[in-house]
């Protein structure tokens, strides 16, 4: 028998019909990532579909959940609201752990006369929401203390290469409904007519007909020469596809979407955005630059003129184009935490400077043996960045499980790797070390920094307020560091805050603030 902890991932795969949404996307990406992190786990599935075929297999669904010991539960609405009671009352019994992880925007708002589910929720181990916005709504109209935030995501290998035409190529990829802005899309394709502009533009759409809309849409895109539907893409090669477009259009009339997973793979394919100001929009398409955002309620002219501006200004979109490939990294796969399997905690470090002992590495290679001695290296990984300049790295620290070399970043990678850490560690001891640019980016990714007492670093860094300032040889230091972060959730997350707010004072207004000052007379 197996002595694994047993992990259930439960939630509406779509396996039956192939159906392919944002629900069934984010379901099948997250029990992929259990699969692939969680490797001293038993990782299983249950798809909810299936209870269409047989509604017997409700006994089979029960039974695998009162049999785990961590739950990963991704609901739609109406098994939240039917089954959540008894699968809370389940963990109460047999002593699971619930980890919800939520698809969409529109918990708040669902949750209004649901005062028994509020009850539940706020006693589950953890709700894993997709925007910032949400996670403070939760905690500001039901008090809930257990919300954080676990991004929409996407696993990708796929690096575009520039294509070029002499047409505007729009593309649309999403659920066929009218809820996600065809009306705006025809009414485009009625003023590219009307102007006699056909040959400048080309539409197509790819995704799954909603059943009520199918009549309508197919009877639209006949009435268009320049505009065609070429049925939905399988998940291999929706990247592929994208990249040979020039813009995606997802005017959304759901104002609770999430983080719509179409956006995403438009960025990871090349390509940028135009969408309405739905909720949480601003969270995840930057205005100007990753695409456009345009009025919820009567942004239809502004979305016509954005398309027809791209269509014109082929510099900007090229310049969209890049920023789109910079905005993906922001949705690389997650860590998932061990506490979320396990009870203890878990604690992602990143390095990022030259890989070489003056960097601090020596110091390193004693905190590890200390983390060891107290069972710590199973709770803390440490991964490094940077240009390897000696071989100390390979020599001393590669063999250990804690420590990670994972390559030499580009600048534009920068601030997206951070941010998917918890924390900067900066042991440097270089006699030539400056004011470390590192640190500064830190700071604007909200990362807490532990950092050495050496030269400036004090300049940057608060102990205890934004992070922590170590003896510079004193492996013990860091270690001591390493454990408040690690077992103490609310310091990490107050010193997080801090760390942005001091941002501010490193910040390019800053700058330019006192260059002002400077040319007074």
């Amino acid at each position: 028998m197996s002595t694994k902890t047993k992990v259930l991932v439960l939630g509406y795969f779509g396996y039956l019909t192939n159906q392919l949404d944002g629900q069934t996307v984010k379901t099948r990406d997250v029990y992929r990532l259990a699969k692939e992190q969680l490797t001293d786990c038993d990782v299983e599935y249950f798809d909810t579909q299936s209870l269409q075929k047989s509604k017997l297999l409700l006994f089979k669904m029960f039974f695998k959940v009162m049999c785990c010991k961590t739950l990963f539960y991704l609901p739609a609405h109406n098994n939240l609201k039917v089954f959540f009671p008894i699968i809370f009352i389940l963990s109460q019994l047999f002593r699971f752990k619930i980890h919800y992880f939520v698809v969409g925007g529109w918990l708040r708002e669902y949750l209004t006369h649901l005062p028994i589910h509020r009850f539940m929720l706020a006693r589950i181990k953890g709700i894993h929401a997709e925007t910032q916005r949400l996670k403070r709504e939760l905690e500001e109209f039901y008090d809930f203390r257990n919300v954080d935030i676990f991004p929409n995501f996407r696993f990708f290998d796929f690096n575009p290469q520039p294509t070029e035409s002499k047409k505007l190529r729009i593309v649309f990829m999403a659920r066929i409904m009218k809820q996600k802005g065809l009306d705006w899309i025809f009414n485009l394709a009625d003023h590219i007519v009307a102007n006699g502009l056909q040959e400048k533009f080309s539409i197509t759409f790819f995704g799954q007909e909603a059943d009520e809309d199918k009549e309508y849409f197919e009877g639209k895109v006949k009435q268009y020469d320049f505009v065609e539907y070429c049925g939905h893409l399988q998940p291999e090669l929706i990247h592929e596809t994208l990249s040979q477009y020039d813009v995606m259009l997802l005017p959304t009339h759901f104002y609770t979407e999430g983080l719509p997973g179409s956006v995403v793979d438009a960025y990871i394919s090349g390509i940028p955005v135009i969408v309405t100001e739905w909720k949480h929009s601003h969270e995840f398409v930057d205005d100007g630059k990753s695409g456009f955002i345009v009025p919820f309620e009567d942004g239809m002219q502004q979305m016509i003129d954005k398309v027809l501006l791209l269509e014109k200004d082929r510099e900007l979109l090229r310049q969209l184009k890049t920023n789109a490939l910079v905005k993906r990294m922001e949705f690389a796969p997650p860590k998932l935490e061990k506490s979320i399997v396990g009870g203890g905690k878990f604690l992602t470090i990143c390095f990022v400077s030259r890989v070489e002992k003056s960097k601090g590495l020596d110091t390193l290679k004693e905190v590890s043996k200390i983390l060891s001695k107290y069972g710590l290296d199973k709770y803390v990984n440490i991964d490094f960045y940077g240009q390897k300049t000696d071989t100390y790295f390979d020599t001393h620290l590669n063999a250990t499980d804690i420590y990670k070399y994972k390559g030499v970043l580009q600048p534009n990678e920068v601030i997206p790797t951070l941010k998917r850490y918890d924390a900067l560690i900066f042991p440097s001891h270089y006699i030539g070390e400056g004011c470390p640019g590192i640190l500064v980016e830190a700071l604007s990714a909200s990362l807490p920094i532990i950092a050495s007492d050496w030269k400036y670093n004090n300049e940057f860094v608060t102990n205890g307020d934004n992070g922590f300032l170590c003896e510079t040889y004193n492996p013990n230091s860091y270690v001591e560091a390493i454990k408040v972060l690690l077992l103490n959730k609310a310091i990490r997350e107050r010193m997080a805050e801090r760390a942005y707010k001091r941002s501010g004072d490193f910040s390019a207004n800053r700058a330019i603030t006192l260059i002002g000052e400077y040319m007074k007379p």
